[in-house]
């Protein structure tokens, strides 16, 4: 899975077994509409609440 979205480490990697923390924000059509590096994560949750709230509003 972690391939088929860009979120898997290069082999070398010391990481290399543990996938990116990525979100992927799909609206019901199945497009991308927004991706997060996930860096925060105490605060991603309110972010990503935020964006729904934002793309639903549209």
């Amino acid at each position: 899975m972690g391939e088929a979205y860009g979120t898997a480490r290069p082999a070398g990697d010391d990481w290399a077994a543990v996938a990116r923390r990525w979100t992927f924000l799909i609206d019901p059509d199945g497009t991308v509409r927004k991706i997060y590096d996930v860096k925060d994560f105490g605060g991603h949750p309110d972010e990503v609440l935020a964006d729904l709230k934002q793309l639903s509003a549209q």
